[in-house]
């Protein structure tokens, strides 16, 4: 009787520090569900937070692009430049800040370029302000639109790529993050399992060799263990006195254990539950749309913002591709592309694509993301997240055709000053030859020349896109030659559309002179007289025109244009200023005078179709 009591009680001994063990294990489990909810948590909110700073600082390096251009409005520039100083100060601070929170190298690189960025963008603002202080208003607004804006926009540019880049690191993080409270939670089940099975193997065992052999009370304890195996812990075991030791007192033992396991299992899922509830809830208020694509590009998971983004319910996305909301035309231009960056398992950075919404209309989409792998290290795709650019793109076409409309306006001030300077330089030219009678006749040809170019950069400065058409520039020198010497010039051929050419910008100058000195030439033959009447001709035919100058005039008798035999000094100029190939010279005489025919083509002039 003693030896069986002596068994009993190393049964019970055995059995209590297995139990140990199993709790042991239970809570090192809990416990490590509590710290990957306190990394999760600690992961989101730094994400969170940084991301906010990085926003707060794009919105004011936007309204700092505002005041950089009003610095050209009239008015006081002092409150204006005062509050892009505080606005400079407070973004510096900004990314002081993120320099002394940001932990992961990458975000840490990119940073370190964007405040180098930023020191070239307020060294270009300062230099603005000083061209400005100095009145070389010219020179700062063409440095503005050449390097301040530029470099502005190259900050905000990094910008965006730091919010997409913490956005991807967050997306990483809880989905690794999810995965490993899955494997807690996988584990700790099991543990419990088996306690439940061990427990009941082991009363099992103690009913047969222990409680059987002693003459103790089999069908109390099937009882028990019946009411146990059904799942009802509820109230403890009845012991007699002295039972302490018993079968009995260690399955009372076993079942407040087990109380005490389910409790903590329950506490424990009901917290990983709220963790990940937390982590979808700050999913579901981020501006992107974050995604995930197996290996052959179909969606297994679509966050809520597809809904806001393209309109559609995440579960209509899921199965699908990328591809298959895209635009037709980007989508075949990306797909290899991708299929590129999935076979060297590289990240997709800020990629720009178009995708069509659910009610047809364009929206531009950035994309960012990088490869995941399973538990056993193979491919399984990309995760990572789109963002919407549509507001970026029409506010960098705005920034665009702004920084247009002010080069067309600085383009067309610079040639209205040349215009007028070279007016100047006539009236002193005129002054000269009224003093030098010697010269007069030098002089005056000079001023013809110089007045030719002044008609240019006049034509300049009125038209747009840089670009005179052949059209109103053979008008331009005909007027500019009736001022300077008051013969009249019929003029044929120049009211059609269809014979509009455009004069490429490098030309312009020579081909107004040339048509100058030949109407000059043609003028010193005229008297003026009805019968004396110059005519000028324009004719276009396809890509090329031709300008036919008629004059009573004789051409010397040894005149040859091409070898330049009696070329007086006005058409040695012409034979000097001819662009070759474009511009062709052909020179005949008759009985009613001498005609010279300027053909002008290829690729002196261009269709505006083709300019």
């Amino acid at each position: 009787m003693a030896a069986r009591m002596t068994i009993a009680r190393m049964l019970a001994l055995g059995f209590a520090v297995m139990v140990f063990l199993l709790v042991l294990a239970v809570a090192l489990g809990l416990n490590r569900l509590a710290v990957l909810n306190a990394q999760v948590e600690n992961v989101v909110l730094e994400s969170w937070e940084r991301t906010v700073l990085a926003n707060r600082a794009i919105d004011l390096m936007n309204a700092q692009t505002q005041d950089t251009l009003r610095l050209f409005l009239p008015g006081d520039p002092g409150p204006i430049r005062q509050a892009i100083s505080a606005r400079i100060i407070a973004i510096r601070d900004i990314l002081e800040q993120l320099d002394a929170e940001l932990s992961d190298p990458q975000s840490r690189a990119l940073l370190k370029e964007i405040i180098s960025q930023r020191s070239a963008y307020v060294a270009s603002f300062l230099q603005v302000a000083e061209l400005l202080d100095g009145g070389q208003r010219e020179s700062a607004e063409s440095l503005i639109v050449t390097q301040t804006i530029p470099r502005l926009n190259a900050v905000l540019e990094s910008m965006d790529a730091l919010i997409a880049l913490k956005g991807s690191i967050l997306a990483e993080t809880g989905s690794d993050s999810l995965a490993a409270f899955k494997q807690a939670r996988a584990l700790l089940t099991s543990f419990l399992v088996i306690a439940v099975l061990a427990a009941l193997l082991l009363s099992s065992w103690i009913t047969r060799a222990v409680v059987r052999p002693l003459g103790g009370e089999p069908a109390e304890v099937k009882r028990i263990v019946d009411r146990i195996a059904a799942g009802d812990l509820a109230g403890d075991i009845r012991l007699r006195d002295g039972d302490e030791t018993s079968l009995l007192a260690a399955m009372n033992h076993m079942q407040s254990n087990l109380r005490s396991l389910i409790a903590d299992r329950m506490r424990a899922e009901r917290s990983m539950h709220e963790s990940r509830q937390r982590l979808f809830e700050l999913v579901e208020t981020l501006r992107d749309w974050m995604w995930e694509v197996d290996a052959d590009w179909r969606y297994t998971f679509v966050s809520p913002q597809v809904r806001d983004l393209l309109g559609y319910e995440p579960e209509e996305v899921l199965g699908r591709t990328p591809f298959d909301l895209m635009a037709p035309e980007d989508a075949e231009r990306l797909r290899p592309m991708l299929d590129v960056n999935r076979g060297g398992l590289h990240p997709i950075v800020a990629l720009e694509n178009v995708n069509l919404h659910k009610n047809g209309q364009r929206v531009v989409l950035e994309t960012s993301g990088r490869p995941y792998f399973d538990a056993e290290g193979r491919f399984a795709g990309y995760r990572g997240l789109d963002r919407e650019v549509s507001d970026r793109k029409q506010a960098e076409a705005k920034r665009l055709e702004e920084a247009g409309r002010l080069r067309e306006a600085l383009v067309r001030e610079v040639h209205h000053r040349i215009k007028n300077n070279l007016q100047t330089v006539i009236g002193l030219l005129r002054r000269e030859a009224a003093r030098r009678p010697l010269a007069h006749e030098a002089i005056e040809s000079a001023i013809n020349q110089v007045q030719a170019v002044a008609v240019v950069h006049g034509l300049y400065g009125r038209v747009s896109g840089h670009s005179i058409l052949l059209c109103e520039l053979l008008p331009a020198v005909v007027s500019s030659v009736f001022d300077l010497t008051g013969v009249p010039i019929v003029q044929e051929g120049l009211d059609a559309s269809e014979r509009r050419l455009l004069v490429r910008e490098s030309e312009t100058v020579a081909v107004a002179l040339i048509l100058n000195e030949l109407l000059t030439n043609a003028v010193k033959h005229s008297s003026g007289a009805p019968e004396e009447q110059i005519h000028v001709t324009f004719v276009r035919e396809q890509a090329r025109g031709s300008i036919r100058i008629r004059n009573p005039g004789r051409l010397a008798p040894e005149f040859d244009f091409d070898s330049g035999k009696g070329v007086g000094t006005g058409l040695g100029l012409v034979r000097a200023l001819v662009p070759v190939p474009g511009v062709s010279l052909r020179f005949s005489e008759s009985d009613a005078g001498v005609e010279v025919v300027m053909t002008i083509e290829p690729p002196v002039v261009v269709s505006p179709q083709n300019g």
